[in-house]
């Protein structure tokens, strides 16, 4: 067994892939023990051409061709083509350190992690660091699941769902069927990590630099697509299936109550997807109402999802206002 498959999903990324396949070419681990599998994801560039001239001076490049599927599905058929012990998302605009990886797979077998969050560094357009994340303390403890999660996040606002530049046991993903959800276009990652850490045991963090997230206009999460249909249906399904995944699995009270929060952001999402009409808004509040998806349960989230979320069960209206008006309506609500 190959002891890591590198998985690369590539849409118009053409300027920027062959600088990413490179860095995961100069490690410190041989070729023939790892693959690094790059899915064409009818790309509409010559991101195909590129790959099939890097397969001429690397041993170790698996090429897929698809019809475009989008990036959920071009990982999932890299998923179903591994043949690794561990699993690693890339984006193939973003980058790794060289000669990182024989440490990564040694800490990984170390702490038998089945998630191993690698080092993640921000980067401006210029290349300089906006934000390294590291998890320097963290680094020699195994954390269940649940806790990871949490601690992945920091203290801060943003919510970092992110599958690239985490390690996974390839078996422990298979052995739970975990894939990405077809049909969810923006912010996928969320819904697959909330399953993936709802069940992992043993989750480590590695400490050290490795993984380099570069910034470029017109990329998915910096494009318009938040405010289509498209993305607004995908947060709906988003919600449904992990409604659907907490209600069926046989699962604990902590699970159940941890899958509160996910659930509670997708319903969210769903109608801040519809902020730039009240038409538009009711329509998709009517929509979710005939899905099932109605009040949501609060126990387990944090302050930022339990305050959205309370509007949200009070009327949906209340936070139609608060997120046009701003903090004023918790006043009114809560003097």
């Amino acid at each position: 067994m190959l002891k890591l498959s590198i998985i690369l999903p590539m849409y118009n990324v053409a300027p920027y892939v062959e600088r990413c396949i490179r860095s995961l070419e100069e490690q410190d681990i041989p070729k023939e023990e790892y693959e690094v599998i790059c899915v064409n994801d009818g790309s509409p560039d010559n991101c195909r051409e590129i790959v099939e001239g890097l397969q001429q001076e690397f041993s170790n490049i698996v090429l897929i061709n698809q019809e475009n599927q989008g990036v959920s599905m071009a990982r999932n058929n890299g998923i179903d083509r591994a043949q690794g012990k561990y699993l690693l998302f890339i984006d193939p605009d973003d980058y790794v350190d060289s000669n990182s990886l024989a440490r990564v797979l040694k800490t990984a077998k170390e702490y038998k992690a089945q998630v191993s969050f690698l080092g993640f560094t921000f980067l401006n357009e210029d290349g300089s660091i906006r934000k390294a994340v590291l998890n320097e303390v963290e680094q020699g403890q195994v954390y269940p699941g649940i806790k990871a999660y949490f601690v992945a996040r920091g203290d801060g606002k943003t919510d970092p769902d992110r599958m690239v530049a985490v390690l996974y046991e390839r078996e422990f993903i298979n052995i739970n069927g975990l894939s990405y959800l077809p049909d969810v276009p923006y912010l996928e990652d969320g819904e697959l990590i909330a399953r993936i850490m709802c069940l992992a045991e043993r989750c480590i963090f590695d400490g050290h630099s490795f993984y380099q997230r570069t910034t470029r206009p017109g990329s998915a999460t910096n494009s318009k697509l938040f405010q289509s249909e498209k993305a607004g249906n995908g947060f709906i399904k988003a919600a449904l299936n992990l409604k659907k995944f907490q209600q069926e699995q046989v699962i604990s009270e902590e699970q159940k109550r941890f899958l509160n929060q996910p659930i509670c952001k997708f319903t969210l999402l769903a109608l801040k997807n519809c902020m730039t009409s009240i038409r538009r808004f009711r329509k998709q509040k009517n929509l979710m109402n005939f899905e099932g998806i109605r009040k949501c349960e609060l126990s387990g989230c944090n302050n930022y999802y339990f305050t959205e979320g309370l509007l949200y069960n009070l009327s949906p209206y209340l936070l139609f206002i608060h997120l046009k008006v701003g903090s004023p309506i918790l006043r009114i609500i809560n003097p």
